[in-house]
């Protein structure tokens, strides 16, 4: 079927907003211009993949810090050189210090999500680039992280979504360190002006000169444990000095005739392969789109997501049940009369994130999410250090009965995820999103629409979307559906919600990125409209 008989059969309005950005050597495709280019560049002047990803994501900790940085966590799916695919789990885990008692003894019902009491995980994602270069990449951390030592001092142009960010984190941060860094005087930096981070740029310069380790064991690390000094933060530099990412084989399914990857828990990710073995079993046939379609995919979503806030934690303390991820585990839980209901609860603002992918065209690939967890994170600044310390563990429950429940040295349960598809064998496509909670749901849709509806990754992004956001601590609300999409579903009469309308290309349905190896080898990468990024083909 043609691209214009695909849109065609959609019945709702789908324009491109962008051109793919084709190449035959690669693309790389981010939530910012500069950490694009500068993934391109490493590419073009001999690095691999796993190269280009390590200086992207450092790039992307100075020009997204609103959404990612050097105190948060990251998570990979890895396909290197035709070996297997491999997952990296770089989140960190709970201070030694950290536990129910604590909270409870100084009168939380909940845990805070700002402040010194939400700072209370280690952020892992120093050690990820560790591992990555350790394992995959052929390059020089010096080299690695040049650029975005340069753009930390030299500065970098505000954009709308940054400042918002910003305007909207002030009255919560504004009274810590936070403030004087990213709001001095109470002023926001206007879009368009430049944004220099000198004390940033000194933390990249020390990992760059003495490894990645010193921020878990060295120089560095000290620094840190002493910035944080007379705050009130749990974490200590045992803490830190423990704290290691792990490796291994991803969750996988098969998704027609797709082999379809997500990274491993304690990541939601296995709520996506879930859904996609439920969807195949009940889909009909029926048209992309329409109204049983819609139905069936949101009865589907809604199951997947009931196992999902079960289920998921930490493995070593809660694991997945055996075939979690099998088409029999998914029948089974279509033949129950009494599957568990989604339980009610607390809520939990949602989260921001950045998400990145490239690949090569001999199929090597990285699918990369990292993050603050809610903007800027906790608001904890070690003194000197230029960035903030993540607020990842604000999503631990305090009820200790909860499989999620806080406990010394554990990790949460984390709504980031990134995935990667196979076909015989070769690399198809890889593809993520920022969005919290309704990631699967995004994850979701683009699998869906780049298999089943044969849509190329920018018009894959372009489509308008939908989600029914919720944690795994309370019940669903509404769907909510971007403009040109309700304007379609709020006419069918059998969905399981009802539909709010939100505008076109919103924020809340989460910026995400699309790099596949088509049909020729050529290389093609799609960026998200909703976010500030561009897919950058290398030369």
């Amino acid at each position: 079927m043609s691209t214009h008989a695909i849109i065609a059969s959609l019945r709702y309005p789908l324009v491109r907003t962008r051109p793919n950005a084709f190449s035959s050597k690669g693309v790389v495709s981010s939530s910012s211009i500069q950490s694009s280019l500068v993934g391109s560049r490493i590419l073009e002047n001999g690095g691999n993949v796993a190269d280009a990803a390590i200086a992207t994501s450092a790039v992307l900790c100075v020009t997204q810090n609103n959404l990612c940085g050097l105190g948060g966590d990251l998570f990979a799916l890895i396909r290197m050189n035709g070996h297997p695919i491999v997952d990296l789990n770089g989140s960190g885990r709970a201070s030694r210090n950290a536990n129910i008692d604590y909270f409870r003894s100084k009168g939380f019902e909940n845990l805070p999500a700002r402040g010194e009491n939400a700072a209370l995980t280690v952020p892992g994602i120093v050690d990820a680039w560790r591992i990555i270069n350790k394992k995959f990449g052929t390059m020089e951390f010096k080299e690695l992280l040049a650029p975005a030592i340069k753009i930390a001092n030299e500065g970098v142009p505000v954009t709308h979504h940054y400042h918002g960010s910003i305007k909207a984190t002030l009255p919560s941060l504004g009274a810590y360190a936070w403030g004087e860094n990213f709001a001095p005087g109470g002023r926001i930096p206007e879009v368009g002006s430049i944004f220099k981070q000198r004390d940033l740029a000194n933390t990249l310069t020390l990992i760059a000169s003495d490894g990645p380790d010193s921020y878990y064991r060295g120089n560095l690390a000290d620094k840190i444990i002493e910035g944080i000094e007379g705050m009130g933060v749990l974490l200590d530099s045992e803490d830190f000095r423990k704290h290691t990412s792990t490796m291994g084989e991803p969750l996988h399914t098969t998704y027609r005739d797709y082999d379809i990857y997500e990274t491993s828990p304690n990541s939601q990710g296995a709520t996506t392969l879930l859904w996609l073995n439920l969807f195949k079993l009940v889909h009909d046939g029926s048209n992309h789109g329409s109204e049983r379609w819609f139905k069936n995919a949101l009865e589907t979503g809604l199951l997947a997501y009931s196992q999902r806030n079960f289920h998921i934690a930490d493995p070593t303390e809660h694991p997945l049940p055996d075939g979690f991820c099998s088409v029999a585990y998914a029948e089974k839980l279509l033949n129950e009369s009494d599957s568990k209901a989604i339980m009610s609860g607390q809520r939990i603002d949602p989260g921001d994130t950045t998400y990145f992918t490239l690949a090569d065209g001999d199929g090597n690939s990285l699918s990369v999410i990292q993050s603050n967890y809610m903007g800027f994170g906790s608001g904890i600044m070690p003194k000197g250090t230029g960035f903030v310390l993540q607020n990842r563990g604000a999503y631990f429950s305090l009820d200790p009965q909860h499989h999620n429940a806080l406990k010394p040295g554990k990790r949460t349960f984390h709504t980031l995820c990134a995935a990667m598809a196979e076909k015989d064998g070769e690399f198809q496509f890889s593809a993520g999103t920022m969005g919290g909670d309704i990631q699967p749901q995004i994850h979701f849709q683009m699998i869906t629409s780049l298999v089943d509806a044969g849509l190329d990754p920018q018009l894959t992004l372009d489509k308008p979307r939908w989600a029914f956001p919720f944690t795994i601590y309370e019940k669903p609300g509404d769907l909510k559906a971007e403009e040109s999409l309700y304007r379609m579903i709020s006419k069918y009469r059998k969905l399981p919600f009802k539909v709010q309308e939100v505008e076109d290309m919103s924020s809340h349905f989460g910026h995400a990125q699309i790099v596949r190896r088509n049909q020729f080898g050529v290389v093609e990468g799609g960026s998200d409209p909703r976010g500030d990024g561009v897919s950058v083909c290398i030369i």
